[in-house]
């Protein structure tokens, strides 16, 4: 633009006849190109304009896809940590159950074996007294105290003690009435 208006001042001082047709020419000429060179910035500056607005709208856009994305793959993973809890709580509560029922089952046989040791102590103690009333030759009062013992469970070795004082109780009762029976019959000669 310098270099036009140069060329136009050295037009002006040589010709000063074309220079006053010039001067009205060239107002309309310097509008003229002003304008295009106005225009010419005014498309460059509205095409920039375009081109960060285009820009913006993008990274915009951009930003609430990944928002978007971001929302649905946190709630994804939400939703993946709520099923994990919640497969966790159930794996602990059936843990739980199965262990409170394994120490019940253990609870039960201690029981069971307490009331089995309890009834083995009961009735070996009826079997130490019948044998002592077998011993001091109270054979009746032996007998009913092997009565007591039918509503025990006995283990293996009460049960053959048992049976070896039921056949002594049986053979001194049976020997006393024999004797019994005899002194009746000796009483009666």
């Amino acid at each position: 633009m310098k270099m036009k208006l140069c060329c136009l001042i050295r037009c002006w001082v040589a010709l000063p006849a074309v220079a006053l047709l010039l001067a009205g020419c060239s107002k309309q000429e310097d509008p003229a190109v002003p304008s295009a060179q106005n225009q010419k910035s005014s498309d460059a500056a509205a095409s920039l304009q375009k081109a960060a607005s285009d820009v913006k709208d993008k990274v915009q856009e951009t930003a609430q896809d990944v928002a978007q994305k971001a929302a649905a793959e946190a709630e994804k993973l939400k939703t993946q940590a709520q099923q994990q809890a919640q497969q966790a709580k159930e794996l602990v509560v059936t843990e739980a159950d199965k262990l409170k029922a394994q120490a019940q089952e253990q609870l039960q046989a201690t029981k069971d074996q307490t009331a089995a040791g309890s009834e083995t102590l009961k009735a070996q103690s009826l079997i130490d007294r019948a044998s002592k009333l077998v011993a001091e030759t109270k054979y009746a009062d032996a007998a009913n105290v092997l009565k007591q013992l039918a509503s025990l469970k006995l283990t293996p070795e009460q049960q053959k003690t048992v049976n070896d004082l039921s056949g002594k109780i049986k053979t001194a009762l049976t020997g006393d009435a024999a004797k019994s029976v005899g002194n009746l019959l000796d009483g009666n000669k």
